[in-house]
């Protein structure tokens, strides 16, 4: 839906519509479930085929009921860490985006309490019950990734330090991708989330790094958009070294990505298709650099939001294309 009709939308909502189209317009605000779904499925797919390759390389790949849980229970780990972030930023957003749906009124937090407990006891619940190896691999690397972020949600017990450094704020929040990388490793092995071979653990920082690189990127602002009271990227370094540092960290997860692929023997095109991927994201640099006006620091957000899919996909089509993929019920181990 165009983002104007979608504005005009949420205006003309109140207290008197029904709450589905209440919670329905938060969702497109805050969590759209169309990019979101497209996000899990292209991150478990890349996630779930590595693990799969790594165990057993002479198999070909396969999606599974255990695929589904673990895709299901993913989806609701990034919502309740969004539920977790609209609760400990409530204040400050209230203050400076009181035409959002939840600051409005029009959703409540008790709402999102009530939905955020739902999908925390559906990832325990599913965790618990796949084990496909007879152990409780999946379910301990769910509560490893719950646990994690409960200290973000309390911000480590050090808030107000915390707030004061940004950029560790910014690292301590994004450290939870590792551990959503080793869900998805139990959920399509069976295994403990510490088996994990060393490249699955190299390529679960890769995560870290791209999700960082989306941080830095939608924080990056024109100079008339900076709001005052809000951290940004572009105040605190300057438009020309924040856009650079985007740079810098998506060549460093480009950079994991192509040893994997040279560790698995992938294909000179996946290579090629790295490189050309991130040529597109230096042509969003250099025109936020030309012109840092409103359009082009959108565009670099854009950019960071499709890159997080597009090298997942990427990854999981080669692996795919090598190894072959088929549908079973049951995963072999």
């Amino acid at each position: 839906m165009d983002d104007q009709v979608q504005k005009a939308l949420k205006k003309t909502l109140t207290l008197e519509d029904h709450f589905v189209r209440r919670f329905w317009a938060y969702l497109q605000e805050r969590f759209p479930l169309g990019s979101h779904g497209l996000l899990i499925v292209s991150y478990y797919s890349s996630n779930s085929f590595l693990a799969q390759v790594l165990t057993h390389p002479e198999r070909p790949l396969s999606y599974n009921i255990g695929s589904l849980l673990g895709a299901i229970t993913l989806l609701c780990l990034f919502f309740h860490l969004r539920v977790f972030d609209e609760h400990k930023d409530y204040d400050e957003d209230r203050l400076h985006y009181p035409e959002r749906v939840l600051h409005r009124g029009l959703v409540t937090l008790q709402h999102l309490r009530a939905f955020g407990f739902t999908a925390i006891a559906a990832e325990l619940i599913i965790s618990l019950c796949w084990q496909p190896a007879g152990v409780p691999g999946p379910f301990i690397a769910v509560l490893a990734a719950l646990g994690y972020s409960i200290l973000m949600r309390y911000e480590f017990f050090v808030p107000h330090w915390l707030r004061q450094h940004f950029i560790l704020y910014t690292i301590s929040h994004m450290l939870i991708m590792p551990l959503f990388a080793l869900v998805v490793y139990s959920f399509a092995t069976g295994r403990y989330p510490w088996e994990a071979p060393p490249w699955f653990w190299v390529y679960s920082w890769v995560g870290f790094f791209v999700t960082l690189n989306w941080e830095i990127s939608r924080k990056i602002r024109a100079p008339e958009d900076e709001i005052a009271g809000v951290h940004s990227y572009s105040s605190l370094f300057g438009p020309f070294f924040a856009a650079s540092l985007v740079l810098i960290v998506r060549a460093i997860d480009t950079f994991l990505v192509w040893l994997v692929g040279e560790h698995l023997g992938l294909s000179i095109w996946f290579t090629v298709s790295l490189i050309a991927l991130y040529l597109v994201c230096v042509m969003g640099f250099v025109q936020f650099h030309r012109h840092p006006i409103r359009a082009n620091a959108k565009r670099l957000e854009t950019y960071a939001g499709m890159y997080i899919i597009a090298f997942d996909a990427l990854l999981a089509f080669e692996l795919g294309r090598r190894q072959g993929v088929i549908w079973e019920w049951w995963p072999q181990l």
